[in-house]
């Protein structure tokens, strides 16, 4: 009989203040949680006395603001093509140093993946950045682009790679043609998945000579002012790191 009595009484002050605190005897919301709270089913928003609320779609996030007269539900728009990824971090970085190229004539050998930088890879100095990885699952995409110019009449080829803590990763081979003062854009994009999570990991662009042709060939630089300057001709590279969220 006591604890029918204990019930009654409870329910009564319920009712009367018409607040309820757990773990607080000062409650300051219709219902004041002082501690944890697990929910083991969905959690649903903006429902009446007749409609269940919204419990959101797969993907959506919990959407809380004062100012809202109700809670809801929002969903994130995820680029295409990255599937549940969105953006951890975005750099970009300069250089209108850039380098210079003359006879006599580099190797025309192919470059492989994990190739040291070395020999004589030349590394636009403007272009080394810093970037981290904290989830296993991860996109790390590479965007590169500069100018190349070239004097005297013959063709200029040569290669641009990124290196990822001194290693190669990424690289394009490409020709330069036409008239002495004669340049071109040249980008070189790429994307790594799943990198190891690391603090810092180092990027740096490096450029080599391949077949000149008794010709001087400038990356990043101008090396004929007629036609080109060192602001037209500068490199840019931007690294942005994807993972889930």
């Amino acid at each position: 009989m006591k604890k029918i009595l204990f019930l009654k009484s409870f329910l009564l002050a319920v009712f009367m203040n018409a607040q309820v605190g757990i773990n607080t005897q000062t409650p300051t919301n219709m219902l004041d949680v002082n501690g944890d709270l697990n929910v083991r089913k969905e959690l649903r928003t903006g429902g009446t006395d007749l409609l269940k609320g919204s419990a959101g779609r797969p993907g959506d996030i919990f959407h809380n603001n004062s100012e809202m007269t109700a809670n809801d539900w929002k969903s994130i728009k995820i680029a295409d093509g990255q599937g549940s990824m969105s953006l951890f971090s975005i750099n970009t970085v300069a250089d209108q140093t850039g380098l210079t190229f003359t006879s006599p004539n580099g190797a025309t050998t192919p470059y492989y993946d994990g190739d040291a930088l070395a020999g004589n890879w030349t590394v636009l100095p403007g272009t080394a950045d810093t970037f981290s990885v904290t989830n296993m699952t991860n996109k790390v995409t590479f965007s590169f682009q500069t100018t190349v110019q070239k004097i005297g009449a013959g063709s200029a080829s040569f290669a641009c790679g990124v290196f990822v803590d001194d290693k190669l990763k990424a690289v394009r081979t490409d020709v330069l043609l036409g008239e002495s003062g004669a340049y071109k854009i040249f980008n070189l994009n790429a994307t790594l998945s799943d990198l190891t999570p690391k603090n810092k990991y180092i990027v740096k662009v490096a450029c080599i000579k391949r077949a000149l042709s008794s010709t001087t060939l400038g990356i990043g630089r101008a090396v004929d002012p007629v036609y080109l300057s060192n602001d037209m001709s500068q490199s840019v590279l931007t690294t942005s790191v994807l993972q889930p969220y």
